[in-house]
C-alpha cells in the first residue's frame, strides 16, 4: 500500500511582479502558512479591523500574518502589504486559500493565472 503524503501548512510562490524593497532589490519568491484560529481571532479582535470590519482590512491582516517569507525577509507588516503589486498579493492570497482550504476553495485564476 501507498504511503499518502500529509499536506505541506506551507507552500512557496512566485510573485508575477514582484517586491522592491529599500535598497531596489527585487524579490519575487515569498513563502505563505495555512490560517489558523488564532489568526482569525487576533484579525478579529485587532483595531484596525474593527474600526473598518470589510474583505479588504481583513486580507490585508490575513497577508501580513500568513506571508512568512518574502526573499530572505521573514518579518512583515501591513505597510509592506500596502506595497505589493496586487497581482502578487492575488498569488498570495490564493496560495494561502489553497493550503487552507484545499484546491477546490479556491476562485477560478482566469486566463492571467496569477496564483502560478
Amino acid at each position: 500500500m501507498a504511503e499518502s503524503k500529509l499536506p505541506s501548512h506551507r507552500e512557496r510562490v512566485d510573485l508575477p511582479v514582484g517586491f522592491l524593497d529599500a535598497a531596489g532589490t527585487l524579490t519575487k519568491d515569498a513563502e505563505v502558512r495555512s490560517v489558523t484560529g488564532g489568526d482569525e481571532f487576533a484579525i478579529g479582535m485587532s483595531p484596525e479591523y474593527n474600526r473598518s470590519p470589510n474583505d479588504l482590512v481583513y486580507k490585508t491582516l490575513l497577508l501580513a500574518r500568513c506571508v512568512t517569507r518574502l526573499g530572505d525577509r521573514t518579518a512583515l507588516s501591513v505597510t509592506d502589504i500596502h506595497k505589493l503589486h496586487v497581482r502578487d498579493v492575488r498569488a498570495l492570497e490564493y496560495a494561502i486559500y489553497r493550503i487552507t482550504y484545499g484546491k477546490e476553495a479556491v476562485p477560478d485564476e482566469g486566463d492571467d493565472n496569477p496564483g502560478a
